[in-house]
């Protein structure tokens, strides 16, 4: 039962903190109140949907428990009404964006590998699981808000989501659970903002010169 409440509580915050992403990328793009509502949406439940597709868990699991929609709907009205107070200049909205984002990468990625591995299913399974649950619902925000998907833009973005899951399945061995997963979200964290913060990028792949014959 308490470890049932420790993955509510982090799926919780996991939804909200995506949900505000949304709402701070809608404010970017210059949306009206409904784009900011789809875009939370679509960011706090897109990576849970699909991979509780690709894995059979259906229906998916906001269909089941309300409390996801519950939580969405007053978080977008609050930050709507939060996003006009923030300044706007040295760009701290894409900063408090970054951050939010950070966390629930982390922690959505965790929480798929969590979920997949509670299914019985093998590790590397969890690692895509947990990186679709990560990264899912943010691509489908920046495709809705016509921009260039963090994950495609060479930032340590899945990557970081990878080795994050990659530690979890290994310290869940040696360690309890809970502990595993704090630990595992909080790499993901520490190195997606280290890497935003240094500006540190993956190496872009790139055709060679065909000038010559």
């Amino acid at each position: 039962m308490q470890f049932e409440l420790f993955i509510l509580i982090l799926t919780m915050i996991a939804t909200i903190t995506l949900a505000i992403s949304g709402v701070l990328q809608a404010a970017r793009s210059e949306m009206d109140f409904f784009g900011a509502l789809v875009l939370a949406c679509v960011c706090a439940l897109g990576g849970g949907s699909l991979r509780d597709l690709l894995i059979g868990s259906t229906p998916v699991f906001w269909t089941k428990d309300l409390s996801y929609l519950a939580t969405i709907l007053p978080t977008t009205v609050i930050m709507i009404v939060a996003v006009q107070y923030i300044p706007t200049g040295k760009g701290i909205r894409l900063r408090i964006l970054d951050i939010a984002d950070a966390i629930g990468l982390a922690l959505f990625a965790i929480l798929g590998a969590q979920k997949t591995l509670q299914l019985g299913l093998a590790e590397p399974v969890a690692v895509v699981m947990g990186v679709i649950t990560g990264v899912a619902g943010g691509m489908i925000r920046d495709i809705l808000s016509q921009s260039v998907p963090l994950v495609m833009r060479g930032e340590v973005y899945a990557s970081a989501a990878i080795i994050g899951i990659i530690a979890y399945t290994l310290l869940r061995m040696f360690i309890d659970e809970a502990i595993a997963m704090l630990i595992s979200m909080g790499i993901i964290i520490v190195i997606r903002m280290v890497t935003l913060h240094w500006n540190l990028n993956l190496p872009k792949l790139r055709l060679p010169n065909s000038n010559s014959d």
